[in-house]
């Protein structure tokens, strides 16, 4: 049996810290720009729930039927969707096609990015610096 990892956001809990953009950023990117981040928080300035933005691994997604050129494929080992940029080719279509608001044009990479659950590592580390609990991982066994 397999377990797949995705990950939960309860945006009653976040705290508007960002740290969760940030390390995403720094641990898909290598570089620190809130831009480059496959999560994004928006801030309620008025003190209401921030809202929180991640792929959340649609059995069926929007963002790749709208893909022209085949670009998201699943990963059939992690059960995960990504992006492959050998064959992505910027039209951005995904972005505007995700029902979750969950694609984003990185404009620092000048590409489309989306979560991918930190395949390399296997823990999202946007979860293991989330200092709320706000974005939490979850197991499903298959």
């Amino acid at each position: 049996m397999a377990q797949i990892v995705r990950v939960i956001a309860k945006k009653s809990e976040c705290s508007g810290c960002l740290s969760c953009m940030s390390t995403c950023s720094m641990a898909n990117e290598q570089w620190c720009s809130m831009s480059s981040s496959r999560v994004q928080v928006e801030l309620d300035v008025f003190g209401g729930d921030n809202e929180i933005f991640i792929c959340k691994q649609c059995k069926d997604p929007d963002c790749v039927k709208a893909c022209p050129v085949g670009a998201i494929i699943k990963e059939p080992i992690l059960d995960i969707w990504r992006v492959d940029y050998d064959i992505c080719n910027g039209c951005r279509e995904c972005v505007s096609a995700c029902s979750f608001t969950a694609m984003f044009f990185d404009p620092v990479g000048d590409r489309v990015i989306k979560c991918e659950l930190c395949a390399a590592s296997g823990k999202p580390a946007c979860v293991e610096v989330c200092p709320t609990g706000a974005l939490r991982t979850k197991i499903i066994q298959r």
